[in-house]
């Protein structure tokens, strides 16, 4: 078994009028739902401190939200996106936002390329 971290990133917008129905929602059960099983190592919700980011002369515009789910390795990732607890945290996400108020500008899988211990 591959035993090299993987993560998980989704980076959301929500309509402004929406953020505390949304922050509340998913901090006390979205993330609860993807949580259960023996799948997520760590999960951390960031809010955007600025609206673009500026490397060099290139300036993008951001997710409101990034999340960043961390797995052991690549087989509990695959496990836990074929799981009934992502099934039922997908589901509960489209009755609770069926009038999309937000919405998944990207996610990705990132596996670890190195780590340095400060």
């Amino acid at each position: 078994m591959n035993e090299e971290t993987v993560i998980w990133m989704v980076g959301i917008n929500c309509n402004a009028e929406d953020i505390e129905k949304f922050e509340a929602w998913y901090d006390d059960v979205h993330v609860p739902m993807l949580l259960k099983g023996d799948f997520v190592e760590k999960v951390r919700r960031f809010k955007l401190s600025d609206e673009t980011y500026h490397v060099g002369v290139t300036t993008q515009p951001c997710p409101t939200y990034l999340t960043i789910y961390e797995f052991a390795n690549q087989e509990k990732f695959d496990a836990w996106m074929n799981s009934e607890a992502r099934t039922e945290a997908g589901k509960d996400k489209e009755e609770t936002w069926s009038d999309k108020v937000y919405d998944v500008q990207w996610a990705t899988l990132y596996s670890l390329a190195n780590a340095w211990n400060v």
